[in-house]
């Protein structure tokens, strides 16, 4: 036997070299072997080597099973026309011949194989090689009343069946055929079994592999909006913050596909969807989250949902969004043209931008709440308003409106500065009015108002003629009233009246004239004529007037008179004469204009006496100056004795010096 095997490894050479490892068959003369050790994958190569022992055998025959393929020496090549095109045969050797396996098949590959003499009596012991068929696959198949699951293999495969993940049916004993091993499930669908989930599950001795999933025919039937109770909600967020919407779809299989549109433009972002079996089927539950801008408010949201069984997307209620924003610009107005008025009714309106709802709140500016009442809040869209009825004061002219958003509680405080029109808090007051005034004198009277907003208006009801000015110091209006005194006015009433511009203010001051006019002189007798009169002055002028003036001073200076006063400023005169020395003098007064000849005299000594007297009354008449309560006196070193008290009067009537009633008109 050792030399037998010798001599092989020399006659096969380089392609027999190391077979040890090999699977040998001895024949009784042949010898076969293999190179893929007895075994080989469907798809792979084998080569068969058989060894005759004898050159002078120059062909032999290769069965497969009960195929022959017969191969001569000479050519190398089969003569058999059975032989597959993926059989190669060759020679190495003149006792050596090889088949060599391409692409091997279950069905021809897994036969037993030998050699012999093409004439027989040399035939070698059978090879019997195994095709190996990977499991790589299982297949399912579903139809309304079963499902079928198939797998083949070698070694052998076994099917276990699933429903909803668990096991319900294993295949019986797989069936050798042309391809390997089948194994078969075939599964009956009843009653709600049809709406389940299916796999079959495929295992031999070197692997398992799992099949495809069995769906049930279930359709998207429906798809809600779920974060809204009803069609065309609004659904809304601060401008910027997220927003999330949810979408819940029908059960179904396979699960369903869902598609979010805002304003009918579907949405590729912030969306998310997860599934939940029950039953075989499956509920499909997409969110999507928006971040809103102002632009989108308004903007309908929905979702659509479909699978492979719904010819038709379904599709969801809509929602409109809300985009919550402000309060932004608040203004606080009152109508055009309006005054406002202290004590009376004024409607202030604040306005605002903002969405979605506002409450208004109104105060001072110090914080105190205003009064009145307010009107209902209005809106429409995007801007709101309300308004305030109420009494403004003169002392709080600020008026805030506070504005807050209800949904995301921020605040906004808009505010209006009030010009308040009030009336003067007293009646007008007539400040200087002498208690007696001289005809001929030119007087100034004056009215003064205080306070209001506006000032008041001053105007003056006296008789006579005259002109009035008008000065503003502060909140103090001032008329005065410049007119020469006239006897017509003695007795007569000068009414200062004070008027507001917006009505209820009307209130005035009075006084009373009292005018002092000296009487009328009867003419003198026509015998005396004014060159007379003239001459006889002329004559004595000197004597008579160093006599009249020694007496005169010394009379007037004991009563209190000084000569030389000189009047300064527009201060109201008075009189500090005694009213019996005034009512002589006026008596007396006279107008050299009227002074005729002596002739009405009956004598020449009383007509200078009496001419002498009128000469005294007129200088005492022109040289006695009018007194007032704010008189300046210059060109004098002594104080005059008596004080010049102020005007009796207070804002109401005329308490005249003069006590006999019809002074002045005599």
């Amino acid at each position: 036997m050792g030399m037998l095997y010798t001599r092989l490894i020399l006659t096969v050479g380089a392609l027999l070299v190391d077979i040890c490892h090999k699977h040998v068959v001895t024949a009784q003369n042949y010898q076969l072997m293999s190179s893929c050790g007895g075994s080989v994958q469907a798809g792979g190569s084998c080569t068969l080597m058989c060894y005759t022992g004898e050159a002078s055998h120059t062909t032999i025959v290769w069965q497969n099973g009960t195929t022959l393929f017969r191969v001569s020496q000479g050519s190398c090549s089969s003569t058999s026309p059975s032989l597959p095109t993926d059989y190669i045969t060759s020679c190495p050797s003149s006792t050596n011949y090889t088949l060599t396996i391409n692409n091997t098949v279950y069905d021809r590959g897994r036969l037993s194989w030998r050699c012999d003499y093409q004439f027989g009596g040399r035939p070698s012991s059978q090879l019997n090689i195994s095709v190996l068929v990977p499991l790589s696959n299982v297949t399912i198949t579903r139809t309304t009343m079963s499902i079928s699951c198939v797998a083949v293999s070698n070694p052998p495969p076994s099917i276990t069946l699933y429903r909803d993940g668990v096991s319900v049916a294993t295949s019986p004993v797989a069936v050798e055929g042309y391809t390997g091993w089948t194994a078969t499930i075939n599964y009956q669908l009843t009653g709600n079994s049809g709406n389940s989930l299916y796999y079959c599950q495929a295992s031999n001795t070197q692997t398992s592999v799992n099949s495809t999933y069995s769906y049930p025919d279930i359709a998207v039937s429906s798809v809600s909006l779920t974060t809204i109770p009803s069609a065309n909600q609004e659904v809304g967020a601060a401008e910027g913050q997220p927003l999330t919407l949810t979408c819940v779809t029908s059960s179904s299989y396979p699960a369903a596909t869902v598609t979010w549109y805002k304003n009918s433009v579907p949405l590729a972002s912030g969306i998310s969807s997860g599934h939940t079996s029950q039953s075989g089927v499956v509920q499909t539950t997409s969110t999507v989250t928006i971040i809103p801008v102002r632009s989108d408010l308004g903007h309908t949201v929905y979702c659509r949902a479909t699978n492979i069984h719904t010819p038709s997307p379904v599709q969801s209620d809509s929602a409109r969004m809300g985009v919550w924003f402000g309060p932004e610009q608040v203004d606080v107005t009152k109508p055009d043209n309006t005054v406002a008025l202290e004590n009376r009714n004024l409607t202030l309106t604040c306005t605002v931008t903002a969405y979605p709802n506002m409450t208004f709140t109104w105060d001072y500016i110090d914080g105190t709440p205003v009064g009145g009442s307010t009107g209902p809040v209005t809106g429409s869209s995007t801007w709101w308003s309300q308004t305030l009825t109420f009494s403004p004061t003169k002392d709080r002219t600020a008026v805030r409106c506070k504005v807050r958003n209800t949904k995301t509680s921020e605040t906004q405080t808009g505010s209006a500065s009030l010009d308040v029109k009030y009336p003067p808090p007293a009646p007008p007051s007539i400040t200087e009015f002498q208690t007696l005034m001289f005809e001929g004198d030119p007087e100034t009277i004056s009215c003064s108002v205080t306070g209001g907003n506006p000032l008041a208006t001053i105007t003056w009801s006296c008789p006579g003629t005259g002109s009035a000015s008008i000065s503003d110091s502060g909140q103090t209006r001032t008329s005065t009233l410049s007119f020469t005194v006239s006897r017509s006015q003695n007795s007569q009433q000068c009414q200062c009246q004070g008027a507001w511009q917006h009505g209820g203010y009307n209130q005035s001051d009075v006084r009373t004239f009292n005018v002092s006019c000296p009487k009328r002189q009867q003419p003198l007798n026509a015998e005396y004529n004014i060159t007379g009169v003239i001459a006889g002055s002329t004559i004595g002028t000197l004597l008579l007037t160093l006599l009249i003036e020694g007496l005169v001073l010394t009379v007037l200076y004991r009563k209190g008179f000084r000569f030389g006063n000189i009047l300064k400023g527009t201060a109201s005169q008075k009189s500090t004469r005694n009213p019996e020395i005034e009512e002589m003098e006026n008596i007396g007064y006279s107008s050299l204009d009227h002074v005729n000849s002596p002739a009405q005299y009956p004598s020449d000594k009383e007509a200078s006496e009496k001419q002498h007297y009128t000469q005294l009354k007129i200088y005492e008449n022109t040289n006695v100056e009018p007194k007032s309560e704010t008189s300046t006196y210059e060109d004098m070193t002594e104080a005059p004795p008596e004080s010049i008290n102020a005007s009796p009067y207070q804002n109401s009537g005329v308490q005249s010096r003069v006590s006999d009633p019809d002074y002045g008109n005599k």
